[in-house]
Formats: C-alpha cells, sequence, structure tokens
C-alpha cells in the first residue's frame, strides 16, 4: 500500500482507519531557531498538542544522529531531493504508517545535510521542496506542515 501511495501518490481513505494520537520523534540536527522562527515553532508545537505526542531530540551534528533513532521505526528524512507530497498525500501517507503499528521518526539535517548513511536507513526521502532553504525556515516549515496534516486527518478548518 505505501507502494501505491508513493508511486500514485494517492490512497482511498477508506484504507486508512479512524485517527488516534500520533507518537513521533523528531531528531534536528543543529540549533533551534531562535527569536521569531522560535517563537512561530513553538506556536505549531502547542497547536500539536492534542494530535502529537511529539518527542524532540535535538543533537549537536549529524555524526549522532543514529543513536537517537529509536530501534524499529519508520524513519523519514526531510532532504530536498526527496518525494515531493501534497499536504493531503503526507496525511494519508502518515495515517497508513501509523495503522501499520510503527512509530514514526523525522531528520532534519543540519545546514549541511546528513550522512548518506543515515539516507540509507530512510524509509522515506521527503522534500518540503525542490529549493534549498535555511534549518530555520525548514524547521518551521515541517511542523506547521505536520499541524496541517493533523489538522486533515482529524477534518478540521485549517487545510482549505
Amino acid at each position: 500500500m505505501i507502494a501505491r501511495l508513493l508511486n500514485t501518490g494517492y490512497l482511498a481513505w477508506d484504507e486508512l482507519s479512524l485517527f488516534h494520537m500520533i507518537h513521533l520523534t523528531l531528531i534536528t540536527v543543529g540549533d533551534l531557531p531562535k527569536g521569531p522562527f522560535a517563537e512561530i515553532g513553538n506556536e505549531f508545537k502547542k497547536r500539536l498538542g492534542p494530535y502529537v505526542k511529539l518527542d524532540h531530540r535535538v543533537v549537536a551534528s549529524a555524526e549522532k544522529v543514529e543513536k537517537q533513532i529509536p530501534e524499529g521505526d519508520f524513519i523519514i528524512v526531510l532532504d530536498e531531493r526527496g518525494k515531493l507530497m501534497s499536504s493531503k498525500q503526507a496525511a494519508q501517507a502518515i495515517q497508513w504508517i501509523e495503522n501499520q503499528g510503527q512509530h514514526i521518526t523525522v531528520i532534519i539535517g543540519g545546514p549541511k545535510g546528513l550522512p548518506v548513511e543515515i539516507k540509507k536507513k530512510a524509509k522515506l526521502l521527503l522534500a518540503l521542496s525542490p529549493m534549498t532553504t535555511t534549518h530555520d525556515l525548514a524547521h518551521i516549515f515541517f511542523l506547521e506542515q505536520l499541524y496541517r496534516v493533523m489538522t486533515i486527518l482529524r477534518g478540521k478548518e485549517y487545510h482549505y
């Protein structure tokens, strides 16, 4: 089913079960955003509270990522060369992974990206955009998209 989603970009909504609290580990390499970026990121983390149990781990360098990945997780690495998805497709993918009983770990690399070894562990390379952006913007963009995904799955009025 995930192969069909990745190849065609769509699953039928009836292939997905009812929504429940999602447990997600987010691993961020480098410093967290500061100033206004931090405020926006914290706002999205607060909004995610009813939908996601977020375990946010920050590591100083990409070499320390591997030790932070929980065993057996479905690993998603954010990479500009990854799969582009609409927000609805991302919602279906997240729900499908959860329906398989897998915990999700998402990894945001630092300014210099991630080692090839980490990317090879990923079951999904996901692009937020084919354009390169700053680490701070990528962090906020991901949190906003995760919130959007949750509102899509819950049928809330945020995604139009």
